[in-house]
């Protein structure tokens, strides 16, 4: 097999953490992301390539679970690959291990491949889909990136902010990392503090740029065995841009 994925082992950096020293939320997704572009520029398919192509991935899903969040100072081993490539979209895996072996993390994602002028979706090039292709089981089986019809519960902040510079990628849109850290901004302290976050689902309804204005609306349910934190971003005329939902407990 000619690809066989990306493996990068870390330690866990002193600006990935919280005030609890865990890896925070968006310190996770920014890893997960990094990988797969060093998984990409490995197999030639860097920025420089998909710019002289005006071609680009933006993520659609994201479904992470979390079974132990990394620490200060604690040694992680990244692993991805893409579990399937075909037509206009990609599935990409990860895991996430400790330095003994025992999985922290598992996450899948969703990506489209745009043609960076119309901003439509674009037809993956068979080169491209012969070299990322691996074989490989995904880390989350049967995953239909669902989301479940929201039961709002009690809304608890709504609040409107401008996309700036610092929040845009390469794409030219908002990075995928900042719709989390602003859902991140509005959970309760007693929530984030005080329990323990273990599964993020993300899905991108459009695209979000530089010099509009994003309302968040963040609402809380509180289930049998956990609690339920859902983050609704949505334009100014109250179209839903993404929708984060995190469990805790």
């Amino acid at each position: 097999m000619e690809n066989v994925g990306y493996r990068k082992q870390k330690q866990v950096s002193y600006q990935q953490l919280d005030t609890m020293g865990r890896m925070t939320p968006a310190a996770v997704l920014l890893e997960l992301q990094e990988a797969g572009i060093a998984h990409s520029d490995k197999l030639g398919f860097d920025f420089q390539y998909l710019a002289s192509a005006k071609r680009g991935w933006a993520v659609i899903n994201w479904h992470i679970i979390i079974h132990k969040i990394p620490r200060a100072n604690e040694t992680t081993n990244m692993f991805t690959w893409n579990d399937k490539i075909k037509r206009m979209q990609a599935s990409r895996s990860y895991c996430i291990s400790d330095d003994r072996g025992n999985t922290m993390i598992e996450a899948i994602s969703r990506w489209v491949f745009l043609d960076l002028e119309t901003r439509h979706p674009s037809t993956v090039p068979q080169e491209m889909i012969d070299k990322y292709h691996t074989g490989l089981e995904p880390s989350i089986p049967n995953e239909k990136y669902v989301m479940a019809k929201p039961n709002l519960g009690e809304e608890i902040t709504t609040r409107e902010f401008l996309v700036t510079r610092r929040d845009t990628d390469s794409n030219g849109h908002a990075n995928n990392v900042k719709y989390l850290e602003w859902a991140m901004d509005d959970v309760a302290d007693e929530i984030y503090e005080d329990m323990d976050l273990f599964d993020i689902r993300i899905i991108y309804r459009k695209e979000c740029r530089r010099g509009e204005v994003v309302q968040l609306k963040t609402f809380v349910t509180e289930q049998e065995n956990h609690t339920e934190v859902i983050s609704l971003l949505l334009d100014v005329e109250g179209k839903t841009i993404a929708e984060v939902v995190t469990l805790w407990q």
